[in-house]
């Protein structure tokens, strides 16, 4: 009687164990899951930062050319023979 009383509780403890685990397993699932889509998101906003700081930049190129341009005054075509 003694070993079936044993093997009960070991029973017992193991499926206490296995309820354990499964639950730890779901949170960890979960809190995974969270941190993927959160790092996702960081690597599209600094993506969108970088992107923004090159158009700025490229923005002010092509004003400033544009400047540049304008100030030339095209001399005409017999002239420049």
């Amino acid at each position: 009687m003694e070993a079936v009383a044993e093997y009960r509780d070991r029973k017992a403890e193991l499926e206490e164990r296995i309820k354990s685990l499964e639950n730890e397993r779901g949170v960890l699932q979960t809190d995974i899951s969270s941190l993927k889509e959160k790092i996702a998101t960081m690597e599209l906003e600094r993506a969108a930062m970088t992107l923004e700081s090159e158009v700025a930049s490229l923005r002010n190129e092509k004003a400033a050319l544009e400047v540049k341009a304008a100030g030339y005054t095209p001399e005409p075509y017999e002239n420049q023979q």
